[in-house]
């Protein structure tokens, strides 16, 4: 899968959940949603959704990184591992 298929499933998960879209300086585009702060970036090989609990290092682009994924997931994987990190 390319990288803006995997940025596009996973914000489009994050709002339906009700995530809220939010632009954080020097983060650029964030979501937050429970008092949590996630990104999504696609890197090389792989890519990853990072969070925080604490606004301001999600204001100064410190995340703390969850696993990295690989690109050849389907759809459904992709959500099933958002949906196991958001609604745990």
């Amino acid at each position: 899968m390319e990288k803006a298929d995997i940025k596009a499933i996973v914000e489009n998960r994050f709002r339906e959940l009700g995530a809220k879209q939010v632009e954080l300086y020097p983060s650029g585009i964030c979501w937050t949603m429970n008092g949590e702060f996630f990104k999504v970036s696609t890197l090389t090989d792989f890519w990853v959704i990072e969070w925080t609990d604490n606004h301001s290092y999600a204001s100064n682009y410190c995340f703390e990184d969850i696993d990295p994924m690989p690109y050849d997931l389907s759809e459904q994987e992709i959500i099933r591992h958002i949906d196991q990190l958001l609604l745990q």
